[in-house]
């Protein structure tokens, strides 16, 4: 069984490189061995979920356009989002398809607003991050199984 400490360390992206793998090695001396895809789409997902909360709190000290709410709201949302989808996939939920999907879209939709504020860098990192995310997604909701 994972050890919760692993859990939060990766959910909290500070081993966002080796985090994953790391619980896919975990899972193969069980004899359960993780799909590399799957693994692949938890470490964009947690890379997206530290993105956009690390976003988050950059636009609101920068303020002006983007702190509007609106703006807030979505990378929160997406940031959520991400955790949930890498979490379901860690424990192997029956369920994480569905979640990779809604999260594919998520991801999507929060790439496309960073992208209106593509001329800050920051932004456009995180529009690149979201969308690397959608596309692991969308490939784990469209797997067949």
């Amino acid at each position: 069984m994972i050890e919760r400490r692993e859990l939060l360390i990766a959910g909290a992206g500070l081993a966002v490189g080796a985090a994953a793998p790391a619980v896919a090695q975990h899972h193969a001396m069980e004899g359960i061995a993780m799909p590399m895809s799957m693994t692949e789409c938890i470490d964009d997902c947690i890379a997206s979920h530290r993105m956009c909360l690390e976003t988050a709190a950059y636009a609101s000290k920068r303020g002006g356009a983007l702190a509007s709410a609106s703006l807030l709201a979505l990378l929160t949302d997406c940031a959520e989002l991400c955790q949930a989808t890498a979490n379901s996939m860690l424990r192997e939920s029956p369920l994480h398809k569905i979640l990779c999907g809604a999260c594919a879209e998520a991801c999507e939709r929060c790439a496309q607003e960073c992208l209106r504020h593509a001329g800050d860098s920051r932004m456009a990192r995180c529009a690149t991050t979201c969308r690397e995310c959608s596309a692991s997604c969308r490939d784990m909701a469209a797997m067949a199984g």
